[in-house]
C-alpha cells in the first residue's frame, strides 16, 4: 500500500468552532493544568497539542467530506480531548491511552460534559505485526507488548476511518508504519506536528 499526502490548508485557522467545542477545549486545558500541578508522579510522556487547531482540522475534514466513514480512533489520547472533539462532530469516537490516570481523567471529563466518547487503557499497537514490532525497538515512547485493545473495543483496527496522533519528533514514521500496516484502504491518519502544524495522509 501507499500513503498519499493530503495538504491541510492554512485557512483552517479561520474556521470557527461550535460553542460546545470551544467550551470543551477551555475546560480541558484547565483540567490539564490542575492535573499537572497536582501532587503526584509526573507522566514524562504527557505533552498536550494545540486542541483548537486540531478541532479546526477535524471540522475541515468534515466540510470537505474527506473521511470515508464515521469511526474515529485516537492513538495515545492523553486526556482524550481530540477524541471528544470528534464525538462532538458526530463520530463514533474512541481513544487509546497506556497511562491509567489519563484514561480515568478522560472518562471523567467526557461524563461531566455529556460527550459520547469511550476510552481504553492499553497500547494502540497491534501485537501481531512483526514489521511494527521491529520498528518499535527504535521508538522510546511506544509500548507494543500489552494486551489486544481492539478486542476490548469490539472493532478491528481496519474498521476505523480516521486516526489521530501526536507523535514525538522523529516518531512520525512509526505511527505511519502502524497505520500503513493495519488500517483499511481509504482511511486517514491525521497527526499534529508542533510548529509544522497538521499532517494528513490517506492509505491508498
Amino acid at each position: 500500500m501507499t500513503l498519499q499526502p493530503i495538504a491541510v490548508p492554512d485557512l483552517i485557522k479561520d474556521l470557527p468552532l461550535s460553542s460546545d467545542a470551544e467550551t470543551l477545549v477551555d475546560f480541558s486545558n484547565d483540567q490539564i493544568e490542575a492535573f499537572m500541578l497536582a501532587d503526584q508522579t509526573i507522566i514524562e510522556n504527557f505533552v498536550t497539542c494545540d486542541f483548537h487547531l486540531v478541532a479546526q482540522a477535524l471540522r475541515w475534514l468534515q466540510q470537505e467530506h474527506l473521511v470515508a466513514g464515521n469511526r474515529f480512533c485516537e492513538w495515545g489520547c492523553g486526556i482524550g480531548v481530540v477524541t471528544m472533539l470528534a464525538a462532538l462532530q458526530g463520530m463514533e469516537a474512541v481513544g487509546i491511552e497506556i497511562e491509567p490516570r489519563l484514561v480515568d481523567l478522560s472518562t471523567e471529563i467526557a461524563q461531566s460534559k455529556n460527550v459520547d466518547a469511550k476510552f481504553y487503557c492499553d497500547s494502540f499497537v497491534p501485537r501481531h505485526s512483526s514489521k511494527v514490532s521491529d520498528l518499535a525497538a527504535e521508538v522510546a515512547n511506544v509500548v507494543t507488548d500489552e494486551g489486544e485493545v481492539y478486542e476490548e473495543i469490539g472493532l478491528a483496527i481496519e474498521d476505523f476511518d480516521l486516526f489521530f496522533a501526536f507523535p514525538w519528533p522523529g516518531e512520525h514514521h512509526f505511527f505511519e508504519a502502524v497505520f500503513d500496516d493495519h488500517a483499511s484502504e481509504g482511511s486517514l491518519l491525521l497527526t499534529y506536528r508542533g510548529r509544522e502544524g497538521m499532517n494528513l495522509v490517506r492509505k491508498i
